[in-house]
């Protein structure tokens, strides 16, 4: 059914996993934190500042790096673009897949000014206006990687077989750190 390798698509899928933890770890951390301001304000509130904007950055990045494309001068990008570009698909999977990176790509493309401006490189301009690139409404991010999940579950299920759940391992690891935190501000 597809020429993708099943090394490929084990890769393609543990990248998209990988930028699913990143940004679930963000999240945990601060995003969805109701105590949050106690980990900015606290004794070690400079540290956990920049903690914010460095997971923040990584994982933005990680996500945009899934929208570019499969081939890029004389290299090839193991991307959402190739899965679809260079897969066996069945007219039905191909549409399902295509309109899910279509749905994917609005957030991606309101992120990839951040990153050509101010994540991959320092733009000078963007700098000296202080501009503000790459902003989403609310709960854009949550929608994208639940559209991820659907992508990468339907190209696993017709590679490999069954769906590639994306691991919540992130998510306890972020509230097991957060419980430590918390528990030292108190005592």
């Amino acid at each position: 059914m597809t020429a993708l390798s099943n090394t490929v698509v084990k890769r393609f899928c543990e990248i998209c996993n990988s930028a699913y933890e990143f940004w679930i770890t963000h999240r945990t951390l601060f995003d969805s934190n109701p105590q949050v301001e106690k980990l900015v304000k606290g004794d070690c509130g400079a540290f956990f500042s920049r903690l914010s904007i460095i997971t923040q950055e990584y994982a933005l990045h990680q996500l945009v790096k899934l929208h570019d494309p499969a081939v890029q001068g004389n290299s090839i990008n193991l991307t959402i673009e190739y899965i679809i570009d260079y897969g066996d698909w069945d007219q039905e999977t191909f549409d399902t897949l295509k309109d899910l990176q279509s749905r994917m790509e609005s957030l991606a493309k309101r992120i990839k000014p951040a990153r050509n401006k101010l994540l991959s490189h320092n733009d000078l301009k963007t700098i000296i206006k202080n501009s503000t690139l790459g902003d989403f409404e609310e709960g854009a991010d949550s929608k994208y990687f639940n559209l991820l999940q659907k992508f990468v579950n339907l190209v696993h299920d017709k590679c490999i077989g069954g769906p590639y759940p994306f691991k919540d391992l992130a998510i306890k690891d972020a509230d097991i750190l957060l419980s430590k935190i918390i528990d030292n501000e108190t005592t």
